[in-house]
């Protein structure tokens, strides 16, 4: 696997994790002000998960990396 296709790897796996950590301790105000949703939250901490999220996908991008490296994806393909 090259640097780009560990690259391309790891920005799917990192796109992945961000969407699903986003609901992820949202406050929702008891009192909305005035022109805003009831749904608006107070708080998001989109850099909190924007750095987690990047640091939490290199686990699977790397298990990723290891498994083409090893060729074992070929030896179970040819193996079924």
């Amino acid at each position: 696997m090259s640097t780009v296709s560990f690259i391309l790897v790891h920005l799917m796996m990192w796109l992945i994790v961000f969407f699903m950590s986003l609901p992820f301790g949202v406050e929702v105000s008891n009192k909305p002000k005035q022109g805003n949703a009831i749904s608006a939250p107070i708080k998001t901490h989109l850099k909190f998960k924007f750095f987690l999220s990047f640091i939490i996908a290199f686990i699977p991008s790397l298990f990723t990396y290891w498994i083409v490296s090893e060729g074992l994806l070929k030896y179970f393909l040819t193996n079924i």
